[in-house]
């Protein structure tokens, strides 16, 4: 077995809570390591909320990070009662996935906040069939993600497979929710948005254009951890026009929630132009 099949088998073994001690015993001394990822999410979380990061923060994000990766590799062990015991989500919140769902259809925008593996297996547990697009990672990575990922009841596509777009505009016109990350650009064709007042930012233009070629709604859905449970928000609907002007829309909701929680923002590099 390779070391990365290795380290998937044991992490995918670990409980939630031993998973959840870990994260707060190994953060402050990890955190004190010069760590090229977590510095340069300092840097980047820093132009986000116009301040200094502080070393309590930066323990913080470690701590979630490290969370973060561990619940993705047991989330498929988990049964129904855990993932739905864990979670907080307004009954409007709710309602706003369902009216969309059962209406012109969903595209939800996500940033690499708290867990979002974890968003999409409640998804699934609450009657929702979840979608989403993972690039092709090396070392068999991928596979590992998209067997896991189906495990907790989501269906990935990878990035590059042919007539993408068709494929997931026709998953939601059969009623299914359309996840994608949407805060940094993996492509040379991303759109140019302004986050807050940090700077420039390229994101993919896949949801708007999703959601203007189907019709469905485009909002934006974030998760961050509050001690060991997660808090899902959704917004309302961005405003349907030219695809730069919807990014714009979504960006502008990242940055406000990022904002609020730098410490569940997961952008381990540097993300402004």
């Amino acid at each position: 077995m390779s070391l990365i099949g290795l380290a998937w088998a044991v992490g995918g073994r670990i409980p939630r809570r031993v998973g959840d001690a870990l994260a707060r015993i190994l953060a402050p001394a990890v955190a004190l390591l010069p760590l090229p990822a977590v510095t340069a999410w300092e840097e980047t979380a820093a132009r986000a909320v116009g301040r200094p990061i502080t070393r309590r923060e930066r323990r913080a994000l470690v701590e979630v990070w490290i969370r973060n990766n561990l619940w993705s590799l047991s989330l498929a062990r988990w049964d129904d009662d855990e993932v739905l015991s864990v979670v907080d989500i307004t009954d409007a919140d709710l309602g706003k996935l369902r009216t969309s769902l059962a209406g012109p259809g969903l595209v939800l925008a996500l940033p690499h906040m708290g867990s979002w593996d974890f968003a999409g297996a409640w998804c699934a547990r609450v009657g929702i069939k979840v979608i989403s697009v993972a690039e092709r990672l090396p070392a068999g990575l991928y596979d590992l993600f998209r067997d896991a990922r189906a495990g907790m009841g989501m269906d990935i596509y990878p990035v590059d497979q042919p007539d993408l777009m068709r494929a997931l505009a026709d998953d939601i016109r059969a009623g299914k929710l359309v996840c994608l990350l949407s805060d940094r650009d993996l492509s040379s064709r991303g759109i140019e948005a302004q986050w807050g007042k940090a700077g420039t930012v390229k994101v993919p233009a896949g949801p708007a254009l999703l959601a203007r070629r189907t019709g469905a709604d485009l909002r934006v859905a974030t998760a961050r951890y509050e001690g060991s449970r997660l808090r899902i928000t959704v917004s309302d609907p961005i405003a349907q026009g030219r695809p730069a002007d919807m990014m714009q829309g979504v960006v502008s909701e990242f940055a406000a929630a990022v904002e609020a929680s730098p410490t569940n923002w997961l952008m381990l590099r540097k993300q402004f132009l």
